[in-house]
This record gives structure tokens, sequence and C-alpha cells, in this order.
């Protein structure tokens, strides 16, 4: 599916503005085009997608004509996703919809609006006849329940920088165009219509500083939606560190947060990245085991080591990627984002959210902490093996939940949740390199067999061995290490236990 980043900035004129010279940061001069667009734009009834500044539209003319999606893709930029026109204007392409799914919920996506536009384009060329820029003078004429007109000016960075674009927009600014209040056409007809979105609290309550954190891990959740839904490198993984860090907020801090009611939604969180993790599992299997067979002598017990089995393990990672995507356009899941919105947006806060953040946050990391301790006697006294490997496993869970509540205290509880935090982080990666390895060489017990079918069987049976025995022995330095850093750690009155 065609896609590219779009950077662009748009600024409200009126008709007496005229277009400020820009020869000067053209070395290769300036082409001139027009075009006659007509867009009809789609979203849910309630315009769920306009409220996360989602724009979904079929437009005709110009260049690119057919269905566009926009989605808002880091800082002061735009992805934008192409299909075909097609030639049934009211069916919206299925690869459009999927990554607009978790802003419209299984809501149906209907025309909303229609916007023409005469536009005088003009291309700002490098000296070697690059195009740096795009400067849009566009008189506009919005449809939806009534007419609206109006001009404005957008400039698109091509192959220029993010000065160059600055610079045309204080030359506008100093014509009389003011930056637009909304960026996107469509934002522009619809107004009020579009609902605001949840603030990002801001205040110096122990509730403000908690939700805060709750807010911007929702927004990672709902950011890379889209990016899993495109199996783009690591975004699973963002996926579940956000489920991971939102449930972490729900659990460790009941001071702030009651937790009976939201335990309902932790515990969709925990099923969550349950779903999400084998696709993840098997990421870092296959990258782990293709690190091994580098690194290991070529050949053992008589045979070459082959990679051939990975192509085994990456089939069984897409299988499980399409499973995420399922689940990804399914009720429940829908249902969870509703719940997190209402949580955004009314959280059940306690009575001691409202006081100085220091003794409340402190108390609830000290109770974190305490539970990391208390799994750390637990792995120190086990009195066999296996024993002490899961008491380790816990140890890593409870560390990961006090480097989330550390993380969210640093502002309030200053150098002591720092150290909290460097401490619990560097415990947690030893520790989870080490569930990577338990985790990998469960996986080639269990499938051997299947790894093992096809050509050259001998050499892939002798390559499993070779990888799990490689990480058993790591497995024991990592545990070794574990046990390094743990002593390595700030002092039990520094821990806030």
């Amino acid at each position: 599916m065609p896609d590219h980043i779009e950077i662009e900035t748009t600024y409200s004129v009126d008709t007496r503005v005229r277009l400020p010279d820009l020869a000067d940061l053209a070395p290769g001069g300036i082409e001139e085009r027009s075009h006659e667009l007509d867009a009809t734009y789609y979203d849910t009834d309630d315009l769920r997608l306009a409220a996360r500044r989602i724009t979904l539209r079929r437009r005709t003319g110009g260049t690119d004509a057919g269905w566009h999606l926009k989605i808002p893709w880091g800082t002061d930029a735009k992805r934008e996703f192409h299909a075909p026109p097609g030639p049934d204007t009211g069916a919206v392409p299925p690869e459009l919809a999927r990554l607009a799914a978790s802003a419209a919920r299984g809501e149906p996506l209907r025309p909303v609006a229609r916007i023409g536009t005469r536009r005088t384009e003009y291309e700002l060329r490098g000296a070697r006849g690059e195009p740096l820029a795009l400067v849009a003078d566009d008189t506009v004429t919005g449809e939806t329940t009534a007419t609206a007109v109006w001009r404005e000016i957008e400039i698109e960075l091509v192959e220029g920088g993010r000065e160059m674009q600055r610079d045309i927009g204080r030359r506008l600014t100093s014509a009389g165009a003011a930056p637009s209040a909304t960026g996107a056409k469509l934002l522009t007809l619809l107004g009020d219509r579009v609902a605001r979105p949840v603030p990002r609290p801001e205040g110096e309550t122990a509730g403000d500083v908690v939700l805060s954190y709750l807010w911007d891990q929702v927004e990672h959740l709902l950011e890379h939606d889209p990016k899993v839904r495109l199996d783009e490198p690591d975004a699973v993984h963002q996926m579940r560190v956000a489920t991971r860090r939102i449930r972490a907020v729900l659990q460790v801090f009941p001071s702030v947060l009651d937790r009976g009611s939201t335990r309902p939604v932790a515990d969709e969180l925990r099923r969550l990245a349950r779903v999400l993790g084998l696709a993840r599992d098997l990421e870092v299997l296959r990258d782990r085991c293709a690190r091994w067979i580098d690194s290991l002598p070529d050949h053992a017990a008589g045979n070459r080591l082959t990679d051939v089995w990975l192509d085994a393990v990456e089939d069984h990672r897409e299988a499980e990627m399409r499973r995420i995507t399922e689940e990804l356009s399914s009720p429940r899941y829908f249902a969870l984002l509703d719940d997190l919105d209402r949580l955004r947006a009314a959280p059940p806060l306690t009575g001691a959210a409202e006081r100085g953040p220091r003794s409340v946050l402190a108390r609830d990391l000290g109770r974190a902490c305490r539970r990391m301790s208390a799994a750390h006697d637990r792995a120190e006294t086990a009195g066999d093996a296996d024993t002490r490997l899961a008491a380790w496993h816990e140890v890593r869970k409870a560390a990961k939940r006090a480097r989330y509540a550390a993380t969210l205290a640093v502002p309030a509880l200053g150098e002591r949740a720092e150290r909290v935090r460097t401490w619990s982080s560097r415990l947690q990666d030893v520790l989870g390199e080490h569930q990577d390895g338990v985790a990998l060489r469960t996986y080639l017990d269990e499938h051997a067999p299947a790894l093992r079918e096809g050509a050259d069987a001998d050499a892939v049976l002798v390559t499993l061995g070779a990888v799990a025995g490689a990480e058993a022995v790591r497995g024991e330095a990592l545990i070794d290490e574990a046990a390094r850093v743990w002593r390595s750690g700030p002092k039990a009155r520094d821990r806030f236990v």
C-alpha cells in the first residue's frame, strides 16, 4: 500500500493577502501548477476519526486522485496512505478502514462532508532540480449541512528542511497570514461538531502526576495500533509495553486510583498483553537464534549448523500477527479502548489524590519495592534449581512494576526514585534477557519435530541442541549477574522499603 510521511503546516489567510516572494529559497526555480480538487470525507456519525485528528477521503483531480488516509505520525507529521479510487465511491478500501479501526471502533464509515478546492501550487526546487517544498494556495468550499468558503495556504516539505518550512511560515505571517487553528480542512469545516480530546492533566497533586503518566501510556498504545497492523518492527513490543505500563499504574498506585473500580480494565490489559506476547516472543527468538548461529562454531557433532528452520519460526510469527490483527478488530478490544477513554475522562480517584504527591507516591512506590524484596528473598532461599528460576522470574516481574512506578514518581520524588528506577531497570534487563533464553529453550523443545521437517533434519537437530546448550550456559551466567545487580542496588532506606 503506497504511503509517505507528510510534514505540513497550514495558514489561514484572507483574500487580500498576497503570497510573499520565495524565489531566493528556490535556486532551481519555482514551477506553478493549478488543480481543481473534489473530495468526499468519511467518518463515523459521531466523527470519531476527526476527534483523533485522522482524515479519510476519496478525492478526484490533481496528481494523486484516489483514497487518502492521514494519521498523526510523530511530532508535526502525518503518515498518508493511498488506495486507488475504485468504481464504488461509497466503499471504503478495507486496508484503510483497518488502519483507522482503533478510532472508528466498529462504527460504520459514511460520508460526512464534501470539500472542493481551487489550488494554485508552487513547487520550490533546489539547485539540482529536486523538489524542496510545495506551497499550495487554496480557495476552499466546504459542504455539510451548510456551505463555508475560506482561503488557506499549505506548506509541505518534500526534500527541504524544517528551517525552510519555518522561513516560509515567517514570511506568510509577515504578509498577514496566521497559523491555522485546526491544521486540516475537514476540522476547519466541522468546527465544534468534533469532540475535544481529553487534555493531558497538568497539575501538582498526586492525582495529576499519576493521571498524566496514564494519559501518556494510553496515547502510546493508540499511536502504535496502526503500526502493529502494518507489522512494523518493534511495534508489537511497544504496544505490549504500553499495556503493561497502564496496568502497572492501575495496580501500583491504589492510594490514588481505586483499585476495585479499575480491576476489570487491568484484567483486560493483561489479556491483551498475552495476545501480543507470542508474536513478540517469536520475533525476539528468531533474532536471538540467528545471533547464536553466527557466533557458534560452524560445525557440531559432524554436522554444519543451519538456519533453514528459522523460516518456520517466521511463518509461526506471521500466523500470530494475523491472530493479533483479528484481535485488534474485535468488539472486546474496542470495548477496552472505550474503557481507557472513560478512565482518562473520569478516573476513580481517591481522597488522597488531591494531596501533594511526595508522601502519597512514596508510600505506593515503597509497596512495589517491598514486593520486589520479598521476591528476591524467595529466590535466595529456594531449595532447588527449578524453584530458584521460578522465583527469579517473579523478581523480574516485580522489578518491572517497580521500574514503572519509579519512572512515574521521579518528577515528584527526585533522586531517590531515580536510583530505584535505574536499579530496577538494570535488574529487569538482565532477568528479561534470562527469561528470553528460557522461552527460547522451551520453544525449541516443544517445536523441534516441526522444525526438523524437510531436508537437513540431522543438521537442524544438531543446531537446535547447540543453541539450547548455549542458552543454558548463558542462563546461569545471567542469574549470577542478576544477583550482582541486586547487591549493587541502593540501600534499603533508599528503596522506600
